[in-house]
């Protein structure tokens, strides 16, 4: 049965009110005025000027609700109700392609929350086992210990959602570039204190792209470099001593930011 075989009774002699056509077509009386200012329809004027929509205004608006249910605008819909049917046709065509290009941006939507969602509650996020090594799942799963209930983890799965491997082996290629521009630097006997040492220093802060490191928290990650046997192991093979020069370079910069390195906290 059709909206236009509900057109009975009283309502086929002297119209439907707003009201009543609200209902019957499951739109909002503020989407019929809009409508009506839109010219798409033209309900008359009754008694009181009050709207009243006759049975044609039925048979109408069964085609703009059919309309804007396929994406439509109102502007569009105007035009569809009033062409011939070779242009409906075209506009048609041209609303399916659009429609084709949001499910493409809609799915991948959807993959980057999947992925999202994947890392926020510490999973890899990639089914690919044969693209991780053991030890690249053992940092991961350290690192959500670690910061897994703070907003940086989550901060870090924006990211790595977002980001494509490509974008990520990019970041990952700048920090390597910082951390050789910093083992030259000390290699050529500059002090950690220096200003163009403090100048890499901030560089290698801001390269930590997984999230947002302040200065305060860089100090964090710098004792970690000392204490942590794999990642002092890391900076001494690219120069002796290069994690506790770090740490220097990295608590100099701290105090430049009015920051006391004993008081550093993981913001």
């Amino acid at each position: 049965m059709t909206r236009e075989s509900e057109f009975s009774g009283e309502g086929s002699k002297s119209g439907l009110s707003i009201g009543q056509m609200s209902e019957l077509m499951g739109v909002s009386r503020r989407m019929l005025r809009h409508w009506e200012e839109e010219g798409l329809i033209s309900p008359i004027r009754g008694q009181s000027n009050y709207r009243q929509y006759m049975q044609d205004d039925v048979a109408q608006l069964e085609r703009i609700v059919t309309y804007r249910e396929m994406g439509f605008n109102a502007r569009q819909i105007k035009a569809l109700l009033n062409c011939t049917a070779t242009l409906a046709l075209d506009e048609l065509q041209g609303q399916r392609s659009r429609i084709d290009e949001k499910i493409q941006l809609l799915r991948k939507a959807a993959n980057r929350l999947d992925r999202l969602i994947a890392l926020a509650q510490g999973k890899s996020g990639n089914d690919s086992a044969a693209a991780k090594t053991d030890q690249e799942d053992q940092y991961f799963s350290e690192a959500y210990e670690r910061w897994g209930t703070g907003r940086q983890w989550l901060e870090y799965a924006e990211r790595k959602a977002m980001c494509s491997e490509q974008e990520q082996k990019k970041d990952t290629a700048r920090l390597k570039d910082v951390e050789t521009e910093l083992a030259q630097a000390k290699r050529k006997g500059l002090a950690p204190t220096s200003d163009e040492v403090l100048e890499l220093i901030d560089e290698h802060r801001q390269a930590l792209s997984w999230f947002y490191v302040t200065p305060s928290m860089h100090v964090i990650l710098g004792r970690m470099y000392v204490a942590d046997p794999r990642f002092r192991r890391h900076y001494e093979q690219l120069e002796p001593g290069l994690a506790k020069w770090m740490l220097i370079a990295v608590e100099t910069a701290a105090r430049a930011n009015g920051i006391d390195p004993a008081k550093a906290r993981w913001e």
